[in-house]
């Protein structure tokens, strides 16, 4: 018959044991800082300003004719009756209006700034003991408790 190896089923395959470690990548990723808010409002002031203006008035005066200016007149019968006399009188009327005058410009702009952060990590490592106290093959002595 054959070996005990080829009873309990064939060749023996070989037992693998992995080790991993954590590996540190850095890098950045953006996100919202805050935000700046620019808000116009309106402000209304009172301001007087004060305007000449001309105007015109109307003085009537009373003056009784008498001596050479009364023979002198040309009235005649026909002349006397209903008359109306129109005198227009003028003023001036303060005119008011209002311009919208640019008077500045407020520029919002962002700009990078760069700093730098130290970031403490832990990272995971894994180590593997191998204790070989089988006498047989592999790693024999001191060697045989060796770490990687």
């Amino acid at each position: 018959m054959g070996s005990s190896a080829e009873e309990r089923g064939g060749l023996e395959e070989d037992l693998r044991v992995q080790r991993s470690e954590e590996e540190l990548r850095a890098g950045v990723r953006e996100r919202e800082a805050g935000q700046v808010n620019v808000k116009k409002s309106v402000r209304t002031e009172r301001e007087v300003v004060r305007v000449p203006k001309r105007r015109e008035e109307v003085d009537i005066e009373r003056v009784s004719v008498e001596g050479e200016a009364r023979e002198a007149s040309t009235a005649t019968e026909a002349d006397i009756g209903e008359d109306e006399v129109v005198v227009q009188v003028f003023e001036e009327e303060v005119v008011v209006s209002k311009k919208i005058v640019l008077k500045e410009e407020i520029r919002i702009r962002k700009r990078v700034a760069w700093d730098e952060e130290a970031v403490e990590v832990d990272l995971r490592k894994e180590e593997v003991e191998v204790d070989d106290q089988s006498g047989r093959g592999g790693l024999q002595g001191p060697l045989a408790q060796e770490r990687w």
